[in-house]
């Protein structure tokens, strides 16, 4: 049994896939460290996580490289839908604003 320590824009999945080189075990991840698949991760979290299956040694080898850890996460930051912007960063071309 292992430990890992969540990275920003992680999620279940992405661990899954570090640590054990395959996806389908992120639900085991959960149950293992008492958490619901449908919780967001937190960086800095540290989990608990089970040994890999020995055939799955070169995808973990290739995500346990820190500029490879996979971060599928949604960091996307959804403006209200209240706010109805003006200028540049609004405008979409040739809707709101037209090359010539």
């Amino acid at each position: 049994m292992n430990k890992v320590t969540v990275s920003y824009g992680q999620t279940w999945l992405d661990i899954a896939l570090q640590e054990l080189g395959d996806m389908e075990r992120a639900i085991e991840l959960a149950l293992l460290n008492d958490r619901a698949i449908t919780d967001d991760l937190q960086a800095g979290v540290e989990l608990m996580v089970p040994d890999f299956d020995s055939d799955k040694r070169d995808i973990v080898r290739l995500f346990g490289n820190s500029a490879n850890k996979p971060a599928s996460g949604d960091t996307f930051i959804a403006a209200s839908p209240d706010s109805i912007g003006e200028g540049i960063e609004f405008w979409a071309l040739e809707n709101d604003f037209v090359v010539s």
